[in-house]
């Protein structure tokens, strides 16, 4: 598992090498289908930290943290101060295909997708309510059925 802001780093490396803009929210949505489709698509977690269901969706603090102050300006840097991680194959290739996939969509329209009624943070947000813990397991549960979906 990586630490999330590790995560969001990748992803504005590869929206800067597009070239295109990414902005705060955008990074923490991507971050957050990353996690989704890497435990849908091979049963493991990505990222280390808790997910919570927060008003615009689903939001890992600390990368929350580390970006707001561009507010909704674009990411002009990665986020300093952590460790060189690593992505295996299979990481990597999810973490490109989120980026290529969702990347281009507007943080509003990220956040919109979220909140679709069933989504995981729908679910959390109308059960637990703001700042409640989005569990992997129901994360996984409906990506593997939108993939399930997609497929068959």
């Amino acid at each position: 598992m990586h630490d999330a802001r590790s995560v969001a780093n990748r992803l504005i490396s590869l929206a800067h090498d597009a070239p295109r803009k990414i902005t705060p929210m955008q990074a923490m949505k991507l971050v957050y289908f990353c996690h989704a489709w890497m435990l849908a698509l091979l049963h493991e977690p990505l990222i280390e930290q808790p997910i919570e269901a927060w008003r615009y969706g689903p939001v890992v603090p600390e990368v929350y943290r580390s970006l707001r102050r561009y507010g909704g300006e674009p990411v002009s840097r990665l986020i300093p101060g952590l460790p060189d991680e690593a992505f295996d194959e299979n990481e990597e290739a999810i973490i490109t295909q989120v980026s290529e996939k969702y990347g281009v969509l507007s943080g509003g329209r990220l956040s919109a997708m979220t909140h679709a009624p069933g989504t995981p943070w729908h679910t959390i947000w109308k059960r637990y309510g703001r700042n409640a813990v989005i569990p992997d397991p129901l994360i996984e549960e409906y990506y593997e059925r939108l993939a399930r979906d997609r497929n068959g």
